[in-house]
C-alpha cells in the first residue's frame, strides 16, 4: 500500500494536536509528538492491519484504530489507500465524534 490521505477533520485534529502540545509542552515535546504520529502513519499506510490496531465495525463498517500516545488514529481502508477520517484524544467520546460520513 503505502499511501494515506487525511480527511479535512483528520486534517484539523492534527493541527489541533500540534498547537497544543507546542503551546502546553514546549518545542521539544511538539517534536516528539510529530514525528510519532508521522511515524505511526507511514506504519499503517504501509500495513493497515498493523499488529496493535484494530477492528471498530461497532463505529462503522471496515473501521479500524490505531493508539499512537494519547491519541488515536480513526481509519479505513479504501480503493488500495488508507483513509484517515479523525485523530482522537483517547478520552474523547469515538461513538459521537467518528462517522464514515467523514470521508466524503
Amino acid at each position: 500500500m503505502g499511501h494515506y490521505v487525511l480527511s479535512p477533520l483528520a486534517g484539523a485534529d492534527l493541527d489541533g494536536i500540534y498547537d497544543y502540545t507546542y503551546e502546553q509542552w514546549g518545542a521539544e515535546q511538539f517534536d516528539i509528538y510529530r514525528k510519532a504520529i508521522a511515524h505511526a502513519l507511514e506504519e499503517i499506510s504501509s500495513n493497515p492491519y498493523i499488529p496493535g490496531s484494530r477492528s471498530r465495525d461497532d463505529l462503522f463498517s471496515g473501521c479500524r484504530i490505531f493508539r499512537v500516545k494519547h491519541h488515536y488514529l480513526v481509519y479505513r481502508v479504501q480503493n488500495e489507500r488508507v483513509e484517515i477520517g479523525r485523530i482522537l484524544h483517547k478520552r474523547m467520546n469515538f461513538d459521537i465524534q467518528v462517522t464514515a460520513k467523514f470521508f466524503g
